[in-house]
């Protein structure tokens, strides 16, 4: 299969996962050092891992990089669900990583639909959050 044929809706929970373990891996072992690996790294296609930080601000995001260094707290989805204050008690409240339902616009269409995203809190001492969504 070609990167170009991938269908987002494709794509699994389980890669999904995969790769927010597998950046909370690079943050623990480099810091912030793996910020340049994690602003390249795609999985299924062109979906990435984004990083916020305990506070709710936006610490790298690959595609909408004007969102870096900026609070997410007053961000909310089209049914009003402050997504990146629910990724953050998601992260905080279950040490393993938990899911989140919502709703975002894919790229290139107007309306947003359901999605789920899978957030951690990284090892090491920067308390950083990864997560990676899915569409549903």
């Amino acid at each position: 299969m070609s990167f170009l044929s991938v269908n987002a809706a494709d794509c699994t929970k389980e890669q999904a996962k995969e790769s927010v373990e597998k950046m909370c891996g690079l943050i623990s072992s480099k810091g912030k050092g793996a910020l340049g690996e994690i602003g390249k790294f795609r999985f299924c296609g062109s979906n990435y891992v984004w990083i916020q930080d305990k506070d709710v601000n936006m610490v790298l995001h690959p595609i909408k990089r004007r969102l870096n260094g900026k609070s997410l707290k007053a961000s909310k989805d089209e049914n009003g669900k402050a997504l990146f204050v629910e990724f953050d008690k998601m992260a905080k409240a279950n040490a393993a990583g938990g899911w989140v339902d919502y709703v975002w616009a894919k790229p290139g269409a107007e309306k947003a639909t359901p999605k789920v995203s899978y957030v951690k809190v990284c090892g090491g001492d920067l308390g950083w959050i990864a997560g990676a969504g899915v569409w549903k």
